[in-house]
């Protein structure tokens, strides 16, 4: 058995406000500082999936980048993109839409989505060019 790891990568911008609504107003400017800003905030976020799988004799190919640019693209970019995480995107209510969150959740949705034979091994999430979360999944 002859294994690869495909990445692919795609990016977004979305508005957001870390705030845990069980915290006090002091409580959350300690704990998210400016990103608890009134008015929120916003990144252009830089996503990066990695997924692993056999390499088909046949094709050469572990998967088709545009399989899974699709995917990425249909489960995370489209319904992000360009929204205020807090207020617009169903399946991020009631969670603090913090990087780490966001890898969580991506991990989740890519997974369900991922052809059988693929497995989902990281996901990247920079949210400024200093600023990235790697994630390995739920048993990491």
């Amino acid at each position: 058995m002859v294994r690869a790891r495909v990445l692919v990568r795609a990016e977004f911008c979305a508005a957001l406000r870390l705030a845990n609504p069980e915290f006090t107003a002091e409580e959350n400017q300690q704990a998210f500082g400016v990103c608890f800003s009134a008015h929120g905030h916003g990144h252009n976020y830089l996503i990066e999936v990695a997924v692993e799988g056999e390499i088909d004799a046949a094709t050469g190919l572990v998967v088709d980048y545009a399989v899974l640019d699709s995917i990425l693209r249909e489960q995370v970019v489209a319904p992000l993109d360009h929204r205020n995480l807090n207020q617009d995107v169903a399946f991020l209510r009631g969670v603090v839409p913090s990087s780490e969150n966001l890898c969580r959740i991506c991990w989740e949705r890519l997974l369900q989505a991922l052809p059988a034979g693929l497995e989902l091994v990281e996901i990247r999430l920079q949210e400024s060019r200093d600023h990235e979360i790697r994630y390995f999944g739920p048993d990491s």
